[in-house]
């Protein structure tokens, strides 16, 4: 019966299922799960950006105040002397 179906006049229709089928298991087996890997890896990456961002800003502040805190101390020192 499936040899007839491949050779009748709907083999064309049978042909495209199976390939479909064949197409969809292998997407579902094996792409699916490659692509779920690279998507966890790549939050995973994003996640420890993110912090190390974070600790950059938060030390790139600190240094600031320190700066801004020098350029006050500056600015008394000048007018104390004009």
């Amino acid at each position: 019966m499936i040899l007839s179906a491949v050779a009748g006049p709907a083999s064309g229709v049978v042909v495209a299922l199976l390939c479909l089928f064949g197409f969809g298991y292998f997407m579902v087996k094996h792409m699916l799960p490659q692509q779920q890997n690279m998507i966890d890896d790549f939050v995973k990456e994003s996640r420890a950006n993110r912090k190390i961002f974070a600790d950059a800003v938060e030390i790139m502040s600190r240094r600031l105040d320190k700066v801004e805190d020098k350029v006050e101390e500056i600015k008394i020192i000048l007018r104390e002397r004009s």
